[in-house]
């Protein structure tokens, strides 16, 4: 193994406009879920691949191959 293939091995997400680096075979909907927590965000809307995502059941399993946005939703008013 060389050091290659263990950056391919992470990649980062965005959430509420911090990077934060995650395995490539980390489940997305715990691990969003715990960071979601740990940030204190509970409104948000969550990108795949430049699409809103409106069910968590519409999450691919893994962050393989999947550029993943979190945005902080925010009610006007």
């Amino acid at each position: 193994m060389n050091v290659n293939d263990l950056k391919s091995e992470k990649v980062k997400v965005v959430i509420a406009g911090d990077e934060v680096e995650v395995k490539t075979s980390d489940p997305v909907k715990d691990t969003l879920t715990r960071i979601l927590q740990e940030k204190g965000i509970d409104s948000f809307t969550i990108l795949v691949d430049g699409a809103e995502v409106t069910s968590t059941n519409d999450l691919p399993e893994t962050f393989a191959g999947h550029e993943i946005e979190v945005e902080r939703y925010v009610k006007a008013g």
